[in-house]
């Protein structure tokens, strides 16, 4: 821990907090004593607070109230997490459609802090959250955060498209006196830029790192590639986008530390996070996290579409919201690291990030990401995107090894993993860039999604 690091927490960042009349920091109190609690007693605190916000969203909000009439449902008939199922599932274009309606009558508007997502399957979504929510889970973030090795005050390489420190004069004066972002725009991510960051990072030596999980491995390999080194974080977190093992290995090879996993999204905040044991634990905090596939729940160890229940915007409820991804539930119910909350296997990717073959299968892009770009050191950038069942668009970026040997093992493995009945055409392109927001889609697909 730094001198300068243990004054922040200490003395500024409690400061701040009164200023903003945040109550944030007692609240980081709270939750780090909640995630050992009994798992029952978790599921009891989750179905009070379920039965709080489905009263209020009943009672408060005009979208809800016409919802729950529809489908017959009254607030006291949600006695359980099994009873949540019969409220249907919200989408983007709910949200899209309804946010006036889907907004409580009794927050006043100044309480309502406007989000926007950045739109990664091409249209952005824009909803409230309120106040104390917000409260809630920035103190939920930093608690999981901590399991990184990170702490209030200490500094951070943060690899993040657009950068808050850079948008205005409060925001630059907040990141030297509170949070420490030293930042490489992922939107800026070219030879000279990189080489920058890292003398950078040699000089202000920050704690820990923090970025996009592609782009904290871009940046990984570049140095690798180039020779260059002595960045050693206490840790690093990943976040946004899915960590692929073979993206992990490199990152924790290069910098020697290991890479703490975050899941989450603009609407509910995080979701889940690596625990120092490496098992990704749901935030039971501030959600109900489910699993659905056709309509129901799966059973641990299979694939379901992710639906989260926020458990304290009352600005805005958000009730069994449809995320866009999948991921797989684990069976498993203890962890070394003491906290109950349940365990989630594995982030398969978004639901528009799965292949589907003529013969009906549907591939996550993860597998793919594994079973292409690990054996085809010729490429140094891929996308494979789908906008037929029979018929794939690889956009490959050549690298120094790329050869006519590529090419055929290219072939070899789409034909080995696909057969004969999906064709393909290669594009060659100079770059395949980020979205907006930084994040890097490895599999784009526009076929209906298989979960729903």
């Amino acid at each position: 821990m730094s001198i300068r690091g243990l004054f922040i927490r200490g003395v500024i960042a409690p400061l701040w907090a009164m200023k903003e009349r945040s109550p944030y920091l007692q609240h980081l109190k709270t939750v780090e004593k909640m995630h050992h609690r009994p798992i029952d007693v978790v599921r009891k605190d989750q179905v009070q607070r379920l039965k709080s916000i489905v009263r209020h969203a009943s009672e408060q909000t005009e979208y809800y109230r016409d919802l729950f009439c529809e489908y017959n449902i009254t607030p006291n008939s949600i006695n359980s997490l099994a009873d949540l199922q019969r409220l249907p599932l919200l989408t983007k274009d709910d949200i899209r459609a309804n946010m006036a309606r889907m907004t409580a009558r009794n927050i006043s508007k100044k309480k309502l802090i406007p989000k926007k997502t950045s739109g990664s399957t091409g249209v952005s979504l824009e909803l409230f959250v309120d106040v104390d929510s917000a409260q809630w889970k920035r103190a939920v973030t930093t608690s999981f955060d901590r399991w990184a090795g990170w702490n209030i005050g200490e500094s951070v390489g943060a690899i993040w498209g657009n950068p808050e420190c850079r948008q205005n004069w409060r925001m630059y004066l907040r990141n030297i006196l509170l949070t420490r972002h030293i930042c490489l725009d992922t939107l800026e991510m070219d030879e000279p830029s990189m080489r920058d960051y890292h003398a950078t990072l040699l000089k202000k030596k920050p704690a820990i790192l923090f970025g996009h999980a592609h782009s904290l491995f871009l940046f990984a390999r570049f140095m690798e590639q180039n020779g260059l080194s002595g960045i050693r974080p206490q840790g690093i977190i990943s976040t946004c986008m899915v960590l692929h093992n073979f993206e992990r290995e490199t990152i924790e090879r290069v910098f020697s530390c290991r890479v703490t996993n975050r899941y989450g999204c603009e609407e509910v905040s995080l979701i889940a996070c690596d625990c120092p044991h490496g098992n990704m634990h749901l935030n039971c905090d501030t959600l109900i996290v489910e699993f659905i596939r056709d309509g129901k729940p799966v059973l641990p160890g299979e694939a379901g579409a992710i639906v989260v229940t926020d458990l304290t915007n009352y600005g805005m409820p958000i009730i069994r919201y449809k995320v866009g991804d999948v991921g797989v539930p684990s069976a498993r119910e203890d962890c070394p690291c003491g906290c109950t909350y349940p365990i989630l296997d594995s982030l398969e990717g978004r639901v528009a990030d799965y292949v589907v073959t003529p013969d009906g299968k549907y591939i996550s892009g993860i597998s793919l990401t594994e079973n292409f770009a690990m054996h085809l050191p010729g490429v140094k950038q891929m996308q494979i995107v789908q906008e037929r069942t029979d018929f794939l668009i690889y956009r490959i970026v050549k690298g120094e090894l790329f050869s006519e040997q590529t090419v055929l093992d290219l072939g070899r493995l789409s034909k080995e993993r696909f057969g004969d009945l999906l064709g393909y055409q290669v594009e060659y392109v100079d770059s395949i860039q980020s979205e907006d927001s930084g994040k890097y889609r490895f599999c784009i697909s526009k076929i209906p999604s298989p979960f729903f």
